[in-house]
């Protein structure tokens, strides 16, 4: 009986479930006439054709040999003679099978490049890319309508997207569609309105049968062309001028204005929405008939500014946005001069005076000015007379005391003067030179004479050096650029520090460096008390001056932009454990870790969600755009394998991909497979983009890895060096692994003890007490472990390995 219902079984007797059908390959026939849309609006519209791909770039390939590039070329050559029937003039970046390649550069990008370059040259109206899809993972079952405007522009790229689109559903006839917004190459560096158009997917066989057919490529044709004529009919409001205004009179974009200055508008027909922006920065205009105008509340800064302008009518379009790019200007007015943070003088450290020219408006006066610096006390200093030029109107000098007479108690406090002033006066652009140069007059007193020599400055002065090469530091991240975001060093990397109470000075941490430890005598280490806290550092040791310093990683991530990106948040889990561990927290955490060691090493790091709420991919990728941001990162732990992805046009990508896999296999966690992804932000982003899911949460045993101790920092550690490899080489740099075990007092191995290298990343120990690291700079390093109420420190050395560092103890 059982091998009857075996046999019975296998006979077909129990049936498997059908598969499920095939989508629909659409082009079977227009509905829509020719002649139900008023075409009369395309007359004198300039209009920019893509047909995407051609010539060494073949683009999608159907089963049976078709190329997307030939294809392409075909709908739009249909589509161009349908537009020039109507008056519209029009523009192919190619009209055969070719590409814009060179012997210089044959890299995509270049081809890219070549194509807007040549279209925003004709100016056009709307600029339409041409494209059939293909799926990432090699299906052939999947047919879609996908249509993409301009990320960003809201307005007259939204609007064209959705009157093509809505055509191209109808007339097609294919059950799935999407409209979005898109970042391709071609889209986000088109100066005017622009879509992009997948009408079908060319790897699915039945729609490639029907596309090899002329008349369905000019059916596709003439659903674009319906789409177009209805955009171009639109009655949307014009904006006939903008400018920027100065004293009543308009100024060309290549010209100045002055500080206090004013935009204005004038729009032709109905309007409702109006958004203006100032340096990305919306603004409220006056409203006044068919005339806007804005006047800032204060002086704008001088140097170079862009307005933008978009105004529509609600349910019928909006108007193409005008841009105003105009320079704000301004004479020299004043000369300011200090000595921050030094009120006294001994004459034993240098002496930094930061020399500023300024408007009328109190305003650094950002453009290159010569300035004359020279001393007129009873003090001799050197240099004694010198000049400065302050590109941006900034600048330092420094001063050393010459050898002179010992000044005697009963004498006069000694006086220090120096004077700066404009010299030669530079001519303004709205009027002649100053005819008295400004001055400025700073007052300081040498030590000795009425001060008693035990007194010490209050701040200690002096040039901060970089290691090994034993010179000055200069450029520190957040010391550059018109507002930098430290005050106790300088871009010169002079360094102006207080003193405490025992007259010694406290180095802080400085973003992009670690200290350079010089010896033994820097050593701190734990000492026992009688308090129940245990053990407790031993104060530190007076700090070597000046202050040296080693660049982490050799300074590669130095202002380096980059946005993390942690998939899922909200309603969104991102994936969930089988003891509730959900994906979206596992990735924030490994993202904040993450930041943390970039921002410690100099990188200017974004994250796009700060909590557990949910965010669009759409908004994900805004966020990358606005930041302008050289990587992008998405990290993920989702309920399926785990991988390295990258777009598969992304040669960026897929190189950063092999420094992920690299860099997780010299950390010793398991590095996951390298796979093409189509995730819409690695496609979006116009930097290379890259998603890491290093383990999935759904599998209990990776779950239970995932809440291990040190598990996700780890993570977060293996792919900062990850970003850190992408600008180190080629060649890749020699940096080798290394490993801390942390114990107690006991011996016994510490997990989950925080270890901080250098002052600035800090690595987590694991169940086995161990932290795993690579030596990315020379020189000797202080490490710091906290655990079971202690801490211990100690300076490792450059051929050490493998060093074990017992809390509770004195370590050596």
């Amino acid at each position: 009986m059982a091998l009857a219902a075996t046999l019975a079984l296998a006979g077909g007797c129990a049936h498997a479930p059908p598969p499920p059908p095939r989508p629909k390959p659409g082009y079977e026939s227009r509905v829509d006439e020719l002649a139900s849309v008023d075409a009369a609006g395309l007359a004198g519209r300039r209009i920019a054709l893509d047909p995407g791909h051609g010539g060494v770039f073949r683009g999608a390939m159907g089963v049976h040999g078709l190329s997307e590039a030939e294809v392409n070329l075909g709908v739009a050559l249909e589509l161009k003679s349908l537009l020039e029937q109507h008056g519209a003039v029009v523009f192919m970046t190619r009209d055969r099978d070719r590409d814009f390649l060179t012997p210089a550069d044959s890299s995509l990008k270049a081809d890219l490049t070549e194509r807007v370059r040549i279209a925003n040259d004709f100016h056009p109206d709307l600029f339409v890319s041409i494209h059939h899809n293909a799926d990432s993972r090699g299906a052939h079952d999947v047919n879609e309508t996908q249509t993409y405007y301009k990320l960003g522009d809201d307005g007259p790229s939204l609007d064209a997207a959705g009157d093509v689109h809505r055509y191209l559903v109808r007339n097609l006839g294919i059950e799935r569609q999407r409209i979005m917004p898109g970042n391709y190459f071609v889209l986000r560096t088109s100066a005017g309105p622009a879509i992009l158009t997948e009408s079908s997917y060319l790897t699915n066989p039945d729609v490639e049968a029907k596309l090899v057919l002329d008349e369905k490529r000019r059916l596709e044709a003439e659903a674009l062309f319906l789409g177009l004529a209805r955009y171009f009919g639109r009655k949307v409001p014009v904006i006939a001028e903008f400018a920027a205004m100065s004293y009543g009179g308009a100024v060309p974009e290549s010209g100045s204005v002055m500080a206090h200055t004013q935009l204005v508008a004038l729009i032709a027909g109905a309007f409702d929405r109006l958004e203006l922006t100032v340096d990305g920065e919306k603004v409220s205009p006056q409203v006044l008939g068919e005339r806007l105008s804005w006047t800032p509340i204060g002086p704008l800064p001088v140097g170079w500014h862009e307005a933008r302008l978009s105004v529509g009518l609600a349910a019928t379009g909006t108007a193409r946005p005008r841009t105003a790019h105009f320079h704000v200007g301004n004479v020299p007015y004043r000369v300011t001069a200090e000595f921050p943070s030094q009120p006294m003088w001994r004459g034993e450290q240098p002496l930094g005076m930061r020399v500023r020219v300024l408007d009328q408006d109190g305003l650094i006066y950002r453009d290159s000015v010569r300035v004359r610096v020279r001393d007129t006390g009873t003090i001799r200093v050197s240099p004694a007379d010198t000049e400065l030029v302050l590109p941006r109107g900034e600048g330092w000098v420094y001063f050393a005391l010459r050898p002179g007479p010992k000044w005697h108690k009963r004498q006069p406090a000694p006086e220090l003067t120096i004077r700066a002033e404009v010299g030669p006066a530079p001519r303004g652009e709205f009027g002649s030179p100053l005819t008295e140069p400004a001055i400025a007059r700073v007052v300081t007193y040498l030590r000795g004479g009425p001060f008693k020599t035990e007194l010490l400055e209050a701040f200690r002065t002096g040039f901060a050096i970089a290691m090994p090469a034993d010179s000055a530091l200069r450029s520190a991240p957040g010391t550059t650029g018109d507002d930098p975001r430290l005050e106790w060093i300088n871009a010169d990397g002079f360094v102006r520090l207080p003193r405490d109470s025992s007259g010694e000075v406290h180095v802080p941490r400085l973003a992009g460096y670690r200290p350079w430890e010089t010896g033994h005598e820097a050593l701190l280490a734990p000492r026992d008390t009688t308090e129940a806290r245990g053990f407790v550092p031993v104060p530190a040791a007076a700090a070597e001056w000046p202050p040296r310093f080693v660049a982490i990683a050799g300074g590669v991530l130095h202002g380096r932009r980059i946005v993390i990106d942690p998939a899922g948040g909200g309603d969104d889990s991102g994936g969930q454990g089988v003891s509730g561990a959900r994906g979206a927290t596992l990735n924030l955490q490994v993202a904040r870790a993450l930041a943390g060691m970039l921002e410690a090493a100099g990188a200017d790091v974004k994250l796009t969600r700060a909590g557990d709420y949910a965010l669009s991919d759409v908004e994900r990728v805004q966020i990358n755009e606005d930041f302008h941001a050289d990587r992008f990162l998405r990290i993920g732990h989702a309920a399926e394998p785990s991988m390295i992805g990258y777009y598969f046009s992304s040669p960026g990508g897929r190189a950063w991909a092999l420094h992920a896999r690299a860099a997780f296999d010299s950390m010793g966690v398991k590095a996951p497979p390298i796979a093409e992804d189509a995730q819409y932000p690695l496609q979006q982003t116009s930097c290379p983009a890259l998603y890491v899911s290093p383990a999935r949460v759904d599998a209990p045993a990776s779950e239970e890895r995932l809440l291990a101790p040190g598990a996700l920092r780890a993570e977060a550690y293996a792919l900062y060096l990850s970003l850190a490899l992408e600008w180190a080489g080629p060649p890749a740099p020699a940096w080798p692994s290394d490993s801390l075990t942390v114990t107690d007092a006991s011996g016994r191995p510490l997990a989950g003890a925080p270890v901080t290298l250098g002052g600035a990343l800090v690595l987590e120990t694991d169940a086995l007490g161990r932290v795993r690291f690579a030596r990315t700079e020379p020189g000797p390093m202080l490490v710091e472990a906290t655990g079971a109420g202690a801490t211990a420190r100690r300076i490792l050395l450059e051929f050490e390995r493998g060093v074990v560092l017992t809390t509770g103890s004195t370590t050596r």
